[in-house]
């Protein structure tokens, strides 16, 4: 019987991508509500994109993680 996919276990395991996301996230909307250098949509293109770049990487990367854990038949602890 194989485990449900993405249990608690590996959650736990992924938890620690949580906080940089979040970090990421949240200079997202501060630069898009208060953007101490003003408005330059070069710039600010430029600044969202490594932005928002890196957050999707750290999701990308997030979820291939889970699923190499999940496929891992180290992890699986005779279930």
């Amino acid at each position: 019987m194989s485990r449900r996919a993405f249990d608690a276990e590996i959650a736990l395991d992924l938890a620690v991508n949580v906080l940089p996301f979040a970090i990421i996230a949240f200079f997202v909307v501060v630069f898009a509500v208060f953007n101490p250098w003003g408005f330059d949509p070069l710039q600010s293109t430029i600044q969202f994109a490594i932005l928002v770049a890196t957050m999707g990487t750290l999701a990308v990367v997030t979820l291939l993680a889970a699923r190499v854990i999940e496929t891992d038949e180290r992890t699986r602890n005779g279930t």
